[in-house]
């Protein structure tokens, strides 16, 4: 039993130290991968916010100007229905653009299920443009959990192994 205890606690120690060397390099990789990922989605955020910015000023003038064109009293109905046609055609415009600046900034804003929604859509493409670099990423994850996981059971194992090393020696004591 003590022999499996010192080959575990060995075990447990090399694991450690490999994941301490392939950490450093493995860590910093992925977090300036990432961190080059989420600049650029700040960045796209902040292009289209602009732009849609653009063609909703654009837009309101072009409703504007189309209001201020009003036909008169003594018009004929269909110019009067072509001129309302036009303005609620601007309207509709004008809404569909308002509502996708509220997206944009719902996404730039909100939380998603771990992280504000621009990390995740972020850490998404990092995996999609380098998948190899993620799996590295989860396979150290899933060590570095295992690892934490293993020291939390050493001293339960130690527990349970120094039980079952008394309840031998009691019983070789008792012998015939």
């Amino acid at each position: 039993m003590q022999a499996d205890a010192q080959l575990y606690q060995a075990a447990e120690e090399q694991l450690e130290q490999a994941a301490m060397l392939d950490a450093a390099p493995l860590d910093t990789q992925y977090g300036a991968a990432l961190a080059a990922q989420l600049e650029a989605k700040h960045e796209q955020v902040e292009r289209i916010e602009d732009r849609l910015e653009n063609l909703i000023e654009s837009q309101a003038s072009r409703l504007q100007r189309t209001q201020m064109q009003q036909p008169g009293l003594l018009a004929f109905p269909a110019t009067r229905a072509q001129w309302q046609q036009q303005v609620q055609q601007q309207q509709k415009t004008m809404q569909r653009l308002l509502g996708r600046l509220e997206l944009v900034r719902e996404v730039r804003d909100s939380m998603g299920v771990h992280a504000p929604r621009i990390e995740e859509l972020a850490a998404r493409k990092l995996r999609t443009r380098h998948p190899g670099l993620a799996s590295e990423w989860d396979a150290q994850q899933q060590a570095q959990r295992l690892e934490k996981l293993l020291q939390r059971q050493a001293p339960e194992r130690s527990h349970v192994l120094q039980a079952g090393r008394g309840a031998r020696l009691g019983l070789s004591q008792h012998g015939p």
